[in-house]
């Protein structure tokens, strides 16, 4: 198989090479932490869409009489 890729010309200095700095850089600090915050706001963004459509869907059910609404006593039986 031929391969062209030069993996003998490789060295520290380009291993290490990224655009917004080295490894440990202020640059990687920063982009772990976008990441993490922005994980963080399409997680919260997913249950919270998600939770909504759970209780249109549950409002649906009760208001055609297909699901009884909760007393203070728990579900009838």
């Amino acid at each position: 198989m031929f391969d062209a890729f030069p993996y003998d010309e490789w060295s520290e200095d380009i291993a290490e090479f990224w655009t917004f700095g080295g490894q440990g850089s202020t640059g990687t600090w920063i982009l772990t932490i976008l990441g993490f915050s922005v994980m963080l706001i399409a997680f919260w963004g997913f249950v919270t869409l998600e939770n909504q459509k759970l209780t249109r869907q549950a409002d649906r059910l009760r208001a055609s009489g297909a699901l009884d609404k909760p007393t203070a006593t728990g579900p009838t039986a």
